[in-house]
């Protein structure tokens, strides 16, 4: 009796098991996030669509805020230079960030025919935010619709069940479906791109797409730009002598991307860039201060004043027609456009040498900073809007100090299913894909690691979600066979 008690229970976990491990309980995830993701997003929009005075007098949006706020002034900037008759490549101003999140809200509100601001230049309330809002969160689902295609035949259903469930509810990343942070724009192109890739196609046109969304993604979040090199050794390793047309296929599909947006700025101003300023001026702001700082046994304000100092002198020394007595490097400078793309990349050489000719502080700095952006933060959204933005008023807060004992255990435990799904995956995955998913990880803790900001380390999330996968069915003692081999 006790035996066909003991084979009753195991083709009820059986049972359970294929109910649970079926394509259809992937499907529902992805429609039940889906959901939850849209009620979080009306539960925000409800409480947090509005404005209030913040510590220096200014109007602030509790959701559009700081740099949340930048793509949101410059399409208002395209939609009125519209309505005046300026023609869509003469629109806008300065490339300072982004290039295609202010385009997109332009093209929203231009068909809804809302209004971004009001004559006051306060944010309007009540203005279709929801919609857009469901409209990208539309996107992420959709692409993970197009992922569960690819991985279906590749691992076994148990790993994509968790591969599926961890990039639908993973709580680091389900927060952005329902903010206004570019990376919510960024991850269902770069779920896309990592469908591509894992295709392993040598066809010079799929190639060509696959450039073609890494354009996209660049235009999305500039710090893509270099990622290029790492998908293109990656075509030469998987494909050996036959990589030519793939990377040919690669590299044609990106610069029509950077072609398009140097054309847009040529037009605009008559100088013919595709980098965005900010990226020329923040290592002035958030990296070289603080090695200059530590060098000289200085405050960053101190060591920023210092540099201010030297810069006005060169610009002086160079004739150029531009204010920073109250701003600071590429913050709110005055002048022509021209002028200040000069004084950019003047800043940024002296960054760099300053960052360069202190390699020993720059580790330290750097090290340190990336490690405390490996601590995800799966709170930040609901905190950010509950906050005041300017000042940093939530990262000094007391309810900032008692998240992170959480946060870190929350992050080890990721982390550690994570590593037990790269060990499990030596044995049966491709080495190729294994190199992809590591390097583009690494890729992206490596161009922002220094920051020391959590989110920019969720799109590395999107490429670990595959070893996260594997690692629970392993933890689980599934019965996995050879997969991608």
């Amino acid at each position: 009796e006790y035996f066909k008690k003991f084979r009753l229970n195991e083709y009820k976990n059986t049972f359970l098991n294929l109910k649970m491990y079926s394509r259809s309980s992937i499907y529902l995830t992805i429609v039940v996030a889906f959901l939850a993701s849209i009620l979080l997003s009306y539960h925000y929009i409800l409480k947090y669509d509005r404005s209030k005075d913040s510590a220096n007098n200014n109007r602030e949006h509790a959701m559009i805020k700081t740099a949340v706020s930048v793509p949101w002034t410059e399409a208002d900037r395209i939609l009125k230079d519209i309505k005046s008759g300026k023609n869509y490549f003469a629109s806008g101003g300065e490339q300072i960030s982004e290039f295609l999140p202010q385009k997109l809200l332009a093209l929203y509100f231009y068909i809804t025919g809302h209004e971004i601001y009001d004559s006051k230049m306060n944010l309007k309330i009540n203005n279709g935010k929801l919609p857009y809002l469901i409209i990208k969160t539309s996107l992420y689902y959709l692409a993970l619709l197009y992922f569960c295609k690819k991985i279906f035949s590749m691992f076994p259903l148990k790993n994509c069940f968790f591969i599926i469930l961890f990039l639908a509810f993973e709580p680091s990343i389900f927060q952005y479906h329902s903010s206004f942070w570019n990376v919510s724009l960024f991850l269902p192109f770069e779920i896309l791109l990592l469908s591509l890739l894992l295709d392993q196609s040598e066809n010079i046109l799929k190639n060509v797409f696959i450039g073609f969304i890494l354009g996209i993604m660049f235009m999305i979040r500039p710090m893509i730009f270099w990622y290029i090199f790492p998908l293109l050794f990656y075509l030469f390793i998987l494909y050996k002598k036959k990589s030519t047309k793939p990377i040919s296929g690669l590299m044609i599909g990106y610069l029509l991307i950077l072609v398009v947006i140097a054309f847009h700025n040529y037009k605009r101003v008559g100088i013919p860039y595709f980098m965005p300023t900010e990226s020329k001026f923040v290592l002035s702001v958030s990296l070289a201060p603080q090695i200059l700082a530590k060098k000289e046994n200085l405050s960053v304000e101190q060591a920023k004043l210092r540099m201010k100092d030297e810069i006005e002198i060169w610009i002086k020394k160079n004739d150029l027609n531009l204010n920073i007595n109250n701003s600071l490097f590429g913050i709110n400078i005055g002048g022509k456009e021209e002028d200040r793309i000069k004084y950019y990349d003047y800043i940024q050489k002296t960054a760099l040498d300053i960052i360069i000719n202190n390699p020993l502080i720059t580790a330290e700095y750097v090290f340190k900073q990336s490690l405390h952006m490996l601590v995800l933060n799966p709170v930040y959204v609901k905190y950010f809007y509950q906050f005041e933005g300017r000042g940093g008023k939530y990262l000094k807060s007391e309810t900032h100090k008692k998240w992170i004992p959480i946060r870190i255990i929350y992050s080890v435990i990721i982390y550690l299913v994570v590593f037990w799904g790269i060990i499990n995956s030596l044995k049966n995955m491709k080495k190729e894909i294994i190199f992809l998913l590591i390097v583009s990880s690494a890729y992206i803790l490596a161009i922002l690691g220094w920051m020391g900001i959590p989110r920019h380390f969720v799109p590395a999330l999107i490429f670990l979600s595959i070893f996260f996968g594997n690692g629970m069915a392993a933890i689980l003692k599934s019965n996995t066979p050879n997969i991608s081999k």
